[in-house]
């Protein structure tokens, strides 16, 4: 499932569920997220770094990170909810790299498994117990990793991509406009990743597609795959089926609303 192209819509965009088995492959979208291990243990990856989840701990995962979850003997609760909801935790990250780690829930155990319960609307209540969570978080959080760098060269590249997507971008173009070698630039953001820059600006890609796609009145598929930054249908039809597991058309019959 991607979250990136759930609908959240109003003045609250927050959506929390119970997953009992739960397994995702990579995804990447702009919201945070919040993983909770309620019983069992599993596998998050981060940015091409595993960690794991024991029961009783949880970990932040900032926008724009990519991430995949093995909980298949496990019991989670996950959030995935707007940025805006914690205005005061980004301010304190100041623009820092942030290392994503589990930490233990402690006290905040009923606070996280109360939140599936959570109406939208209560968004007084949602922030409130967002905040508290991600003071904990912030408490333990490592703002600079072994390689601060690299962490700092990953949002700046990460930033370019999420705003230029839908344009004619390459490796060698980014590498040329932050100033790095892009032998150099490639290396880091796979070991940052786990992915390469061409399945990084994929997965912005056929999110835009699968957006547009869910609209009824959306354009033909040559117009979709142009408008989400593909310039050939057979680049566009293959990254999308290998990207959702169908084709354009298919998803568009299922999900067109």
């Amino acid at each position: 499932m991607d979250y990136q192209n759930e609908n959240y819509g109003g003045e609250c965009d927050f959506r929390s569920n119970f997953h009992d088995g739960w397994t995702i492959g990579y995804n990447l979208h702009e919201y945070s997220e919040l993983l909770y291990c309620q019983r069992g243990a599993g596998t998050v990856t981060v940015n091409g770094q595993a960690i794991q989840l024991c029961a009783g701990q949880l970990v932040w995962i900032p926008p724009n990170y990519i991430h995949k979850y093995d909980f298949e003997d496990a019991a989670v609760v996950c959030a995935v909810f707007s940025n805006d909801l914690i205005p005061l935790f980004f301010k304190s990250l100041a623009g820092r790299y942030f290392c994503v780690s589990a930490i233990d829930a402690g006290p905040l155990t009923s606070v996280l498994e109360s939140l599936p319960h959570k109406s939208k609307e209560d968004y007084i209540g949602i922030s409130g117990y967002l905040n508290l969570i991600c003071s904990q978080v912030l408490k333990n959080a490592r703002l600079e990793g072994a390689r601060p760098t690299d962490g700092v060269l990953y949002q700046k590249v990460i930033s370019y991509i999420s705003s230029h997507y839908t344009e004619s971008i390459t490796l060698s173009g980014v590498a040329k406009l932050f100033g790095y070698n892009e032998k150099y630039l490639s290396h880091a953001l796979h070991e940052l990743t786990g992915i390469h820059f061409k399945q990084l600006l994929t997965f912005y890609r056929v999110n835009h597609a699968k957006k547009l796609l869910e609209s009824k009145d959306a354009d033909s598929m040559t117009a979709v795959a142009e408008k989400s930054g593909f310039f050939s249908i057979n680049t566009f039809n293959r990254s999308f089926k290998e990207r959702t597991g169908i084709t354009p058309s298919e998803y568009r019959r299922r999900f067109a609303k």
